[in-house]
């Protein structure tokens, strides 16, 4: 055995076993994939990248040079496809398309897109060498596919060419597990794939997917699912992304629109190399591309990608893409929207960036293309990071790292021109590149336009409106584009429980200006507590993004607003919020996570008073004695105890549009039996998600009445809803997804409690939607929920549209001047 083959045998050995995402059995058919996938892709890594970069340059910049006279006849290049004012005779704008759209007969030569592929999935050729599959029939059935879906071409051994009798909508009832050697080529016929789960290309190689529509993909529940002809295996829940890529190699996505999946659009994982994502046009969403998706996973040192031509258009907020390790070539992309980040990543991967155009929003503080995560300056000033003949505007900049004579040790690819110093790039290089960069638009208005010519907003669609808000409570303010001068009409929009919280309204404006929490005993002007403490009715606002580390914990006065919107506001490696013996609190729009137990002490709870505390519990929030609270729009993950805990008669409280991640004890409403004032606890909990890694305590109750309504339960390791001492639960149309265990089913936990006592107390769950084997065990009067029609309960929507409902839960990022 030869020593490199010695060496991935090796990595064989380390990898495999950490290598079995989302198959529940990983039996001796995944065994073997797994292991020839790691083959292909150490035969599919280029060990000189930039020579791919450079042939990519080469052959686009010839294709520039042959529009440059459509260019000069008209300078703005405003969306010239589509518009009278482009007079060529064929709507081509880049190589890739220039290799065969303008063939009238491209129907009768399909195969000829296979000479098309650039970038690093130059060799990709899909189905090239087999039949011609044509899908007729849209339905899917996942264990047994019927001839003629999409599903049962897919899983053939032999090479096809997959295309489409008509228009189609196809709903996948689990993840479409790929064999190699397929094209999926939706030219001629208007493809959606929607309101399903999602394609999987996982330990295979030689896959083109063209000119599909992907959108309002959601998670699969998992389960016995055929990925092959002749093998049918167990597969846990699917993440939700739009197109996942696994351990494979040799994949070009080309001509896609995409928008609004569960997870990723597109995410590229575990080895997966050899890869060109082109002409792609992305909105509406949140994390769009992950490409490498752990630091341990050091097989995706040879990641290899081609990001081109592609166009991330309106409401993207980051992850355009997010790297780890490898090598990623971004070229004649146009970035016109983002609310975090453009570009980020982690664990030195190579980032070339160039010819982008670069569109910055009007935030002060959104201005930097790049972010670097979970590395100092010093580590991440060591890797490569090269933005050259980038166009920069509305304040856009790149922060570059790595060897700046980089591009010195690559000439070739600049035709022997070194590029300008980083700091001189927008101007120097300006009118060098601007018949490039020009062209970036030109380049990108084919995205998605040939597999359909009016791309459409499904979402905006579906809730006849240009705004996304889903639920009851967002429709009363975000979509008002002045938002952020009517701030205190959020205080109209409570509901639930916790409808009589109008917090600081009526009060003036606090801005915090100062993210310090150095003296608890006098707080400074300017920062978090010195507001809270104060006893005048306050609305609080803030004057940039912060991250706030609270000394001790934060003890509030009531008639206050914490109103995050327009910044990304950090509570975070300190002290939680204390709403102690208060009414009329609102909490909105923040992150509060890592928050640990700090020291009592002298601590300021008013501007007349500071007392000694003691050592608090490290929540996130806690409510004792509190009233009239609303929590709305918090991210919240990872507290030494709970993430909000509500205790000792703490009642007229809602909690609504948050998201919950990384957390043992969720939520504890009632900390003790002897407690009988929770008795008059009311809590309101709707339209929140409870998100990846969480253990129990959704909440955890006692006594009381809790109204459960419309919220997103993706995840739970123990338990989901659980309680004690009679309290009553009234569970509506929420979505309960059960984890793969067949032991951990059941949504619901009575404590310390024989059955014959709790059978009597009313837990009721009314239309809730039951996937993957979960199950609510009801008791009490089942007819309860008709005797309570003076109670203040937020109306149920249908279970079936929890996804959306819950879709913007957490923390938001909105811009002042636009609908939020």
């Amino acid at each position: 055995m030869t020593k490199s083959l010695f060496i991935i045998f090796f990595v064989l050995g380390a990898i495999i076993p950490a290598f079995n995402a989302h198959i529940g059995d990983f039996d001796e058919v995944w065994r073997r994939r797994a292991e020839e996938a790691i083959k292909f892709t150490h035969e599919t890594y280029e060990s000189e990248p930039a020579n791919i970069t450079l042939a990519f340059n080469q052959k686009t910049r010839h294709t520039v040079k042959e529009l440059s006279t459509v260019v000069s006849k008209n300078e703005t290049i405003r969306r010239a496809l589509g518009t009278k004012k482009y007079d060529g005779p064929c709507t081509v704008t880049n190589p890739i398309d220039k290799c065969w759209r303008c063939d009238p007969n491209w129907a009768d030569n399909r195969k000829k897109l296979v000479e098309c592929s650039m970038g690093f999935g130059y060799k990709t050729t899909g189905g090239r060498d087999g039949e011609f599959y044509v899908v007729t029939d849209p339905s899917d059935d996942y264990t047994t596919p019927k001839p003629g879906t999409l599903r049962h071409a897919v899983i053939q051994k032999e090479p096809l060419w997959i295309i489409f009798e008509k228009n189609m909508k196809i709903k996948l009832h689990q993840e479409l597990i790929m064999q190699g050697d397929k094209t999926i080529d939706g030219r001629g016929a208007t493809v959606h794939i929607t309101g399903g789960a999602s394609i999987m290309i996982q330990y295979t190689k030689n896959v083109i997917i063209h000119g599909l529509h992907i959108h309002d993909i959601v998670e699969g529940s998992g389960g016995m699912v055929r990925d092959a002809v002749d093998h049918i295996g167990l597969r846990t829940k699917s993440d939700g992304d739009g197109i996942s890529i696994y351990g494979s190699s040799n994949i070009w996505i080309d001509h896609m629109s995409m928008e609004n999946c569960y997870d990723g659009l597109i995410d590229a994982v575990e080895g997966s190399t050899g890869i060109t994502i082109s002409n792609g046009h992305y909105t509406d969403h949140n994390e769009v591309m992950l490409f490498g998706a752990s630091d341990s996973s050091s097989i995706d040192q040879k990641m290899q990608i081609t990001l081109a031509f592609n166009h991330f258009g309106k409401r993207l907020v980051q992850r355009m893409p997010r790297c780890r390790w490898g090598y990623i070539h971004v070229v004649n992309n146009d970035y016109t929207h983002w609310n975090m980040y453009a570009i980020g990543g982690s664990k030195n991967p190579t980032i070339i960036s160039q010819g982008n155009r670069f569109i910055a929003p009007p935030d002060i503080f959104k201005k930097e293309i790049t972010k670097r995560e979970y590395s100092p300056e010093s580590v991440w000033m060591q890797w490569t990071w090269r933005s050259e003949g980038d166009l920069y505007m509305n304040g856009a900049y790149f922060v570059q790292a790595g060897d700046p004579d980089w591009s010195k040790k690559h000439q070739n690819l600049y035709d022997g021109i070194a590029p300008a110093p980083a700091d001189q790039v927008t101007w120097i290089t300006r009118t060098n590149v601007a018949l490039v960069v020009l062209l970036v638009t030109c380049l990108t208005v084919g995205a998605a336009v040939a597999a359909d010519n009016s791309t459409r907003r499904h979402l905006a669609k579906k809730y006849k409106g240009p705004c996304m808000a889903t639920n009851l409570i967002d429709k009363c303010w975000r979509c008002d584009p002045q938002w952020a001068d009517n701030r205190e009409k959020y205080a109209d929009c409570a509901m639930g429980f916790g409808s009589k919280a109008t917090g600081g309204k009526g009060g003036r404006v606090y801005v915090v200006s100062d993210n310090s929490d150095s003296d608890v005993e006098n707080p400074a002007p300017g920062t978090l507590r010195h507001a809270v403490i104060q006893t005048e009715p306050l609305w609080i606002i803030f004057e940039r993004h912060m991250h706030i580390k609270l000394q001790r914990e934060l003890l509030m006065q009531g008639h206050k607003t914490i109103d995050g919107r327009g910044f990304n506001i950090h509570i975070e490696k300190g002290a939680g919020l204390k709403m102690q013996g208060v009414s009329n609190v609102i909490i909105s729009n923040l992150h509060v996570h890592n928050i640990v137990i700090t020291p009592g002490g002298m601590i300021r709870d008013s501007a007349e008073h500071v007392g000694i505390r003691s050592e608090d519990e490290g929540d996130g929030i806690s409510l004792f004695s509190a009233t009239d609270i609303w929590i709305d729009h918090v991210s919240m993950s990872r507290a030494t105890d709970g993430l909000i805990d509500a205790v000792k008669g703490s009642t007229g409280i809602t909690i609504s549009n948050c998201h919950f991640t990384d957390h043992d004890k969720v939520m504890l409403f009632g900390a003790n039996d002897n407690h009988v004032e929770d008795k008059k606890m009311q809590i309101t909990l709707a339209y929140n998600h409870f998100g990846k890694r969480l253990d129990q305590r959704m909440p955890r109750v006692r006594f009381g009445f809790f109204h459960i309504v419309n919220n997103d339960y993706t995840h739970w390791m123990r338990y989901a809803i659980g309680g004690n001492n009679g309290a009553t639960i009234i569970s509506q149309g929420n979505r309960f997804i059960a984890q793969a265990s067949p032991l951990i089913k059941e949504v619901t936990h009575r404590e310390k409690v024989e059955e014959s006592e709790w059978k009597n107390w009313t837990w009721l769950s009314i239309d809730d939607d039951m996937q993957n084997g979960a199950f609510f065990k009801t008791s009490g009067d089942q007819d309860a929920l008709s005797k309570l029609q003076d109670l203040n309960l937020i109306p149920a929507e249908p279970s079936y549209k929890v996804g959306i409902i819950t879709k913007f839960a957490g923390s938001l990022a909105c811009t002042a001047g636009r609908p939020c």
